[in-house]
Parts: structure tokens; sequence; C-alpha cells
């Protein structure tokens, strides 16, 4: 589950203002809720909740300070535009879409995570979209405790903004 506002935080760092000429130095903060239904563990509507700041560079490397009630706190040091790097049971990326528009791709054992930011003068929206691979039934997440077999997560909530 954390690999989920990890995306949405980098999203939300990376496009802020993005300018026609080049990149400058933006700050970001977000949050995210969801709830997860997942089989092994055995939960149900578990409250996901994760807030952060970011920061995007002009040379494209973007900082994130998260905290969750998942995974405590995080800090990441990725860069824009880069191949898909290794991560906790999968991989990800991040790819810009056009002038005001960036997607994050999260791949999972079973499953891939795209969340698109479109960022307009001072707004944000984010969306998210959870998809399984041809064949798999249940969703699949890294925890402290191993993968997660979950139904489809549920978000309830994000917002961003600059600041």
């Amino acid at each position: 589950m954390k690999k989920i506002a990890f995306l949405i935080a980098v999203c939300v760092i990376s496009v802020a203002f993005l300018p026609g000429q080049g990149y400058a130095q933006v700050r970001a903060q977000f949050s995210y809720d969801g709830t997860a239904n997942c089989e092994r563990p055995s939960v149900s509507n578990f409250p996901i909740h994760y807030e952060g700041t970011g920061t995007l560079s002009p040379d494209r490397r973007a900082f994130l300070d998260l905290e969750s009630n998942v995974n405590g706190r995080e800090s990441y040091d990725v860069r824009l535009g880069a191949r898909p790097t290794a991560a906790n049971e999968g991989s990800a990326s991040l790819r810009v879409l056009s002038r005001h528009s960036l997607r994050a791709v999260r791949d999972y054992p079973n499953n891939i995570m795209i969340v698109d930011i479109k960022v307009v003068g001072t707004a944000c929206t984010i969306s998210v979209e959870n998809r399984l691979k041809p064949g798999k039934r249940q969703y699949t997440f890294p925890t402290y405790v191993g993968l997660a077999y979950c139904d489809k997560p549920q978000v309830i909530k994000t917002s961003c903004k600059s600041i």
C-alpha cells in the first residue's frame, strides 16, 4: 500500500506548474485516504492514510517525505522520466504525458496501478486506477508481513496543492 501514496506524491511534486521552457523548483503538499479488504492477511475496511510534501528540482529530481499509518515515515529521491526502477515486489515508473499531466505506473505481481496527475494554475487533480493483469483474480501489495492479497483497493480521497 505504501507505493500507492509514493506514486501519488511523486506525481504531485513532478507535475505541479511545469513551465513550457523547463523545470522550476516546486514544492507540493498531498494526502491520500483509502480502504483495503484483504484475504491474506484477513482484514476488512482497513483505513489507509498518507500525507507528505515533495519537491521537484530544476535537474528533474523529485524529493519526497511521506508519513503513513501503514509504513511510518519514508523518504524518496527519484528522477523524472527514468526507466522503470525496481521496487518492493515489482517496479515503478514516471512519465510526462503533456505540459500539465504526468503518469506514474506501479507494477505489482498481480496488478498495475496507474496514477494520473493534472495541474493547471493552482488546480491539481489526481486519478488512481488499479488493473488486474490477465488471468489474475486478486490484487497484491507488499506489506510489513509479506505480500497481501486483496480485493480492488478503494480510493476515498486524494488532495494536492502547491506550497
